[in-house]
């Protein structure tokens, strides 16, 4: 691609050379800008007077932004910034650090930029760019030429129509092209762009933005203290300049317009802050207004269909009680056969672990009585003396000959045909008599799991007789520790044998709600609710206490 430039580059410093070469045409230039300057700045008082509102008695417009308004020397408004002055570029001639600048988020460009860069085999300077905007570009804030600008450039210097369609569908109209993302578009030295750019602006007698800590005059005290000096000495020899008027009149009015000088761009700043603070959260506060509004009238959006909910409403209700009341029973069942193939696999697995252990019972009882009998037993200790030796001589040992194996044998067959139910159980008597101790133990232990044994059956039947009241029974008038050990009763018998019934509704009381109308009605609904749930308990409890 050409430059639109290009004629610029050739000649460096030929941007400026209207200055010095056609002075009578700069001056009518400047007096066709002072002139336009002059109605711009006349249009935009008149607007500003129609948008003024008063503040302390000083009429200020209105402009939204936090630094207020800025009225520059040509009466001219501008958004009011910190550390910003106004000035037209074409009779200030700022120099380049005199121009104020701030950081530019450019990721449209580098988009733009990589097509470019690729299609002219400029990777550098796409990764140089890059590199540069990472963080944000850095740039003079009023060094650009616009959209527009740089399409009428492009046509000037016979770009296509394709090439000028890329650039207007990509950036919107006011995009501001400074001069980095011109120099490496263009692939143009940054120091010609930036001189264009500045020409344009100034042929545009545009007000920009200036550095007010470079363009500021300094000795501002020095000065005015210089004239009070000046001055004093000048008057004091005229009449009537006394002693008074210079020091107290004079020198009162300079110490306030020093003072007003320092601090009215403080003054200015803080009261044009607050009031962009006090308008931000006016607008906040109109917002959530607003959304509490929006809200508030969602919760109403159906207050249509309740007619016609409750047209069908009764049908609905039968139609779906019916549905609960069948799905409570079948739920019921469900809970009474999972209770009750849950025992039946309890006691089933008691019985296997009780079979497998009365094995193990015997052998280990078996060789605990061998270790017990055989140190005390002198024709046991011969015996396996004598079964040592036939081994020793390669003879086959019987059972007989054998302690060792007689004494197991005969524990074994002492077992057999033994009714271990009829047999005392001795802890340290014979195989038999131990057997049948461990199995009685066992025994209790399952009756105790999964048995309702005799204590349990008359604590049931002396909570309930405190609970007579005549042919019926009457819970309310239980302790409160009596009634707990009823319900632990309850629930433990039920465990053991696998039996289950609700012991609730499954409905849980109603939350109370803003309408004092709509509570009354709830508060009905929940005492109902705990009435109902309170006879269902005394059911609960008079079948239970009734089975003993």
């Amino acid at each position: 691609l050409s430059s639109p430039f290009r004629g610029l580059a050739a000649v460096p410093g030929a941007l400026f050379a209207c200055h010095s070469h056609s002075l009578p045409a700069n001056i009518m230039a400047m007096s066709m800008h002072a002139r336009r300057a002059s109605a711009l700045a006349l249009g935009r008082k008149t607007l500003a007077q129609q948008q003024a509102r008063s503040f302390w008695n000083v009429s200020l417009p209105v402009l939204g932004g936090p630094g207020g308004a800025h009225i520059t020397k040509y009466h001219i408004v501008k958004p009011g910034k910190d550390g910003v002055e106004y000035d037209d570029f074409l009779i200030a001639l700022p120099e380049r650090d005199h121009l104020a600048s701030f950081t530019k988020e450019v990721p449209l460009f580098i988009r733009y930029l990589k097509v470019v860069c690729d299609q002219e085999q400029r990777p550098e300077a796409f990764t140089a760019f890059l590199e540069r905007a990472k963080s944000g570009l850095v740039v003079e804030s009023d060094v650009y030429i616009s959209t527009e600008e740089l399409l009428a450039l492009m046509w000037k210097n016979g770009y296509s129509d394709s090439e000028r369609n890329a650039v207007q569908f990509t950036f919107p109209a006011d995009y501001k092209f400074h001069y980095p993302e011109l120099s490496a578009m263009f692939d143009i030295p940054e120091e010609d762009t930036y001189k264009f750019c500045m020409r344009t602006r100034m042929e545009n007698s545009h007000i920009g933005e200036l550095d007010h800590a470079k363009v500021k005059r300094e000795g501002m005290i020095r000065d005015h203290w210089l004239i009070f000096g000046t001055g004093l000495f000048i008057f004091k020899s005229f009449p009537f300049f006394n002693y008074y008027f210079g020091v107290k009149v004079f020198g009162t009015s300079m110490w306030c317009w020093t003072m007003w000088s320092v601090l009215n761009r403080g003054i200015a700043k803080t009261c044009r802050r607050n009031e962009y603070m006090a308008a931000q959260k006016t607008a906040q506060d109109v917002m959530d207004g607003e959304d509490a509004i929006v809200s508030s009238m969602r919760r109403f959006a159906n207050d249509a269909k309740c007619v016609e909910y409750l047209k069908t409403f009764k049908e609905d209700t039968e139609s779906k009680i019916g549905s609960y009341r069948k799905a409570l029973v079948m739920q019921m069942q469900q809970d009474l056969t999972e209770r009750a193939n849950k025992q039946l696999q309890a006691i089933a697995s008691f019985e296997a672990n009780m079979g497998s252990a009365m094995q193990e019972l015997v052998v280990r009882e078996a060789a605990a009585s061998f270790k017990q009998k055989f140190p005390t037993d002198k024709a046991m200790q011969d015996g396996a003396f004598n079964a040592a030796l036939k081994g020793l001589a390669g003879v086959a040992v019987e059972v007989k000959d054998d302690p060792v194996s007689k004494h197991f044998a005969d524990a074994f067959g002492s077992l057999q045909g033994v009714n271990l139910s009829t047999v005392k159980g001795n802890a340290a008597g014979s195989l038999a008599e131990r057997v049948a101790f461990a199995q009685q133990a066992k025994e209790v232990e399952f009756q105790q799991t999964f048995m309702v044994t005799a204590q349990e059956a008359e604590e049931v039947r002396s909570i309930a007789s405190k609970a007579k009241s005549g042919a019926d029974y009457d819970f309310s008038k239980l302790p409160a520790d009596a009634a707990a050990r009823l319900d632990t009763l309850y629930t433990n018998i039920n465990a053991k044998v696998g039996f289950s019934l609700p012991e609730t509704l499954g409905s849980k009381p109603i939350a109370a709600t803003s309408d004092s109308t709509a509570n009354a009605y709830v508060d009905k609904v929940n005492t109902q609710l705990s009435a109902l749930n309170t006879k269902l308990r005394e059911a609960r409890l008079k079948a239970f206490v009734s089975a003993f």
